[in-house]
Order: structure tokens, then C-alpha cells, then sequence
């Protein structure tokens, strides 16, 4: 294994810009997921939610309406109010080394990966966790 295209996940769950802020909650309930790729028509990779980007706008909302109005609340907003569009793309040939530095210096939970702009994966430090049990067990 070398480059992100060895260890990134394919099978991505994805969302777009216009979709409500409930739905992104119930699939990462659903999914057990805590970073979704927002995707546009053209399958661009323009933003990120994240389980904590959505925390943050839940409680603004809450500090906003109330409690009792947070799920209404959550229907009517759009992904694009809470995502964070200022990401950071690797390619699929990129070292896997240099994604693993990426993941020690910074405070990300994903990296979208990205070919002639279009999402075709993410990687995630659990994936990187999941590679060095992996050859534990086989050098055991």
C-alpha cells in the first residue's frame, strides 16, 4: 500500500448542497457516519459536513428557536448553511504518507479524494488505524 487509491473508501454516501440538515443527521445516525461529502450535479466535491459543522449549526439553531422548534428547523436548512466549503482535496495517487501527516498536523476527520474534480473517495484516519491492525496481526 502506497497511495490514498490503495486505502480510500469508494462506497461513499454522499449529499448535495440543497438537501436539509435532518437528512444529513439521520444518515449519519443511520450510516454511523461522521463526515459527508456534498456533492454538486457534475459530482464536484464543493464542501464537507461534518458530525462536528453540524453540531455547531444544531445549537445556533437551538440558541436561535428553542428546542421545540429544532427540528422544524433542521428541515427547513439547507446543508449549504452549516458545511464547511473551504476543504482540502488529495488525488487518488497521492503518497499515503503524505495523507497520514496530513491527518497528525491537522484536526480533520476526512479527506475527500478527488480525479478531474469529481469525488471518487475519502480517506479517514480510522482507515489508517484499520491498515496498522491490519499488519499487526499479519506480523504476529
Amino acid at each position: 500500500m502506497r497511495t490514498v487509491a490503495d486505502l480510500m473508501i469508494t462506497n461513499l454516501i454522499t449529499l448535495r448542497e440543497n438537501d436539509s440538515l435532518a437528512k444529513a443527521k439521520a444518515l449519519m445516525q443511520e450510516k454511523n457516519i461522521r463526515n459527508i461529502p456534498i456533492i454538486n450535479d457534475a459530482g464536484e466535491c464543493v464542501g464537507m459536513l461534518t458530525q462536528r459543522e453540524y453540531l455547531r449549526h444544531a445549537f445556533h439553531l437551538v440558541s436561535q428557536f428553542g428546542t421545540q422548534q429544532i427540528s422544524k428547523k433542521e428541515q427547513q436548512t439547507p446543508i449549504a448553511n452549516a458545511m464547511n466549503k473551504d476543504i482540502l482535496t488529495v488525488s487518488p495517487n497521492t503518497d499515503l504518507d503524505m495523507a497520514a501527516e496530513f491527518f497528525i498536523e491537522n484536526k480533520y476527520g476526512c479527506l475527500p479524494v478527488t480525479q478531474d474534480n469529481k469525488l471518487v473517495g475519502i480517506l479517514t484516519p480510522v482507515d489508517f488505524v484499520k491498515l496498522a491492525h491490519k499488519m499487526l496481526q499479519e506480523s504476529a
